[in-house]
């Protein structure tokens, strides 16, 4: 995801130096290095993938109760819910 940040003079002089001497010698390039970035980008790809899909724990408990007659059904919640889903559906 790309981010724009202002960029103070003093910085923007450097990137011109840096890119004026980077034209003016042979086989130079410029680079831009993203370490910071790419670092939290990819903190943040270990930690969802850390985060499981499904509940397990949350299946269970509603598989017993299902099993066991005790599961009690919100009428208006489940309502709700597919009120909301239609809404959603219709706007997008």
């Amino acid at each position: 995801m790309p981010q724009s940040s202002p960029v103070s003079s003093s910085a923007k002089s450097k990137t011109d130096t840096s890119r004026t001497a980077a034209q003016g010698s042979a086989g130079t390039t410029d680079k831009v290095e993203l370490s910071g970035c790419k670092d939290e980008v990819t903190r943040l790809e270990e930690k969802a993938k850390a985060i499981p899909v499904v509940d397990e724990e949350k299946v269970a408990r509603v598989k017993q109760a299902v099993e066991s007659g005790t599961y009690k059904v919100n009428g208006q919640f489940v309502a709700r819910g597919i009120l909301k889903s239609q809404l959603s559906d219709e706007l997008s």
